[in-house]
Order: C-alpha cells, then sequence, then structure tokens
C-alpha cells in the first residue's frame, strides 16, 4: 500500500464532514427517544433523511479514496497516455531541440524578422474588410 502525506491528510479530510454529519444524526435520533417513530414524531424525520443522503454523498469519495489506497490503483483506468499504448509499445519522446528553437529565434530577431517567414506574402491574399453589422432588433439604421 503505497501512502503519502497527500493520502492520508485527504482521507482525514474526508472524514471531518463525515463525522459532523454522524454526530448531528445521532444527536437527532437521540432527542427523538431512539427509534424512528419518535423522530418522526417530533417532525425531524426529513432532517434525518436529508442529512442521511449529504453522509453518503460525503461518503462515497472517501469509499473511492480508500479502495484506491487498498488496491494500490492510482489512477483512473485509461486516464494515463501509457495506458493507450498497445502491449510491446514504446513511448517516444518528440525530438525537440530547445537550444536550437531559440538559436534561430536570435538569429531571425537579429536579422529584423518579424513573424513567421515560412509564408511567402506573393502568395497571401490581404484579408477581407469587414462586413457591417446587419440593422436588426434593437438596432438603429444610420
Amino acid at each position: 500500500m503505497n501512502t503519502s502525506l497527500g493520502k492520508v491528510l485527504g482521507i482525514i479530510g474526508g472524514l471531518i464532514p463525515l463525522v459532523w454529519i454522524g454526530w448531528l444524526l445521532y444527536h437527532f435520533v437521540g432527542v427523538g427517544g431512539g427509534t424512528a417513530e419518535g423522530v418522526a414524531g417530533i417532525g425531524l424525520g426529513p432532517t434525518v433523511i436529508g442529512l442521511s443522503l449529504v453522509g453518503l454523498l460525503f461518503a462515497l469519495p472517501l469509499i473511492i479514496k480508500l479502495l484506491r489506497a487498498a488496491t494500490g490503483v492510482n489512477r483512473v483506468p485509461g486516464a494515463s497516455f501509457d495506458a493507450k499504448l498497445k502491449p510491446g509499445e514504446v513511448v517516444v519522446e518528440p525530438e525537440f531541440d530547445a537550444d536550437a528553437a531559440f538559436a534561430s529565434y536570435m538569429r531571425k530577431r537579429e536579422a529584423g524578422v518579424v513573424g513567421d517567414v515560412t509564408v511567402d506574402p506573393a502568395d497571401h491574399k490581404p484579408p477581407a474588410p469587414f462586413a457591417p453589422r446587419p440593422a436588426g432588433f434593437g438596432r438603429k439604421t444610420i
């Protein structure tokens, strides 16, 4: 089992609202005499049912964290790039040389070239002028 401080604090953080909701449920059932009829008799039935549902919603992430910690599964299946590889395939890192890219940038900057130099200006069409906005509901035409 792989435990770290972050996982332990996450589990403790998940327990805090559950303990609080559990204490409220314990208190309300105690006020009602310890029976469902007593809780419903004093009008706390909807409160107890609502707290139970909220407690279940708070418990779901904690249950998932505990299951992942117990089984050793760190991630959701299929969430990583490595999981999409077929058996026997190896991850190939792209060959990008940051120093060469920076040197090329500095060379173009010193030469006074601005923008993308791979575009031929003769082949490039100028952008079309903006079309006027259509006059419609709420617009006053001039």
